[in-house]
């Protein structure tokens, strides 16, 4: 387990002595990811924002020296996200923005967030960031970067104010555009963050 912090809402209701554990998810906790993904796909009005991981997937972001974190209530994932090294489009991303092969191989792509519509309201998309940031810092990683549909402005909000910056806009295969935020992690370590439900 990594922390505990503690919700104050349940189905936009506040609550009390509700807390969820953040944790690293391994292998034989993949079928919660599948489950969590469920949960929040039926609640999106565009399906095209979130994309489906399969265990393969998943299994190759652990294989290739990422990680992967999600919030516990019980034993019941409520929220979600990945860290991985950059390939594919992010990689030609990452190019375009100009960095160096020594940079890009000091970055972390941050995505894959999901939070369980029952637990909205609680700063858990905040809480995941910060930790894959600190972690990733931890893991010698200078830089992370991130995709967000234009459209989704609670998550953009939610990142410009960790201090990301945008740097590209992409259209996907879905027709859907994304902004590509980037932060520098250098000194984070030494910086306070205040993890706040």
């Amino acid at each position: 387990m990594i922390k505990t912090v503690k919700l104050s809402k349940f189905n936009g209701e506040l609550c009390e002595n509700l807390y969820t554990d953040v944790r690293f998810i391994t292998p034989t906790s993949f079928d919660d990811i599948t489950n969590l993904y469920n949960r929040v796909n039926s609640s999106m009005d565009n399906k095209n924002w979130l994309k489906f991981r399969d265990f393969t997937y998943l299994m190759n972001v652990l294989d290739e020296g990422g990680f992967i974190i999600g919030c516990y209530v019980d034993e019941t994932l409520v929220a979600s996200a990945i860290c991985e090294p950059p390939n594919g489009d992010y990689l030609n991303n990452l190019y375009e923005i100009g960095l160096s092969e020594r940079d890009i191989a000091s970055t972390y792509v941050s995505g894959y967030v999901m939070v369980d519509p029952l637990y909205r309201g609680n700063s858990l998309h905040k809480i995941l960031l910060e930790t894959r940031m600190e972690e990733a810092a931890l893991r010698g990683k200078q830089y992370i970067l991130t995709a967000i549909a234009e459209e989704n402005v609670y998550s953009l909000k939610t990142v410009l104010n960790l201090g990301f910056e945008i740097k590209l806009q992409k259209r996907n295969e879905n027709g859907v555009t994304r902004n590509l935020l980037f932060k520098q992690l250098s000194n984070l370590l030494s910086e306070n963050i205040e993890f706040t439900a």
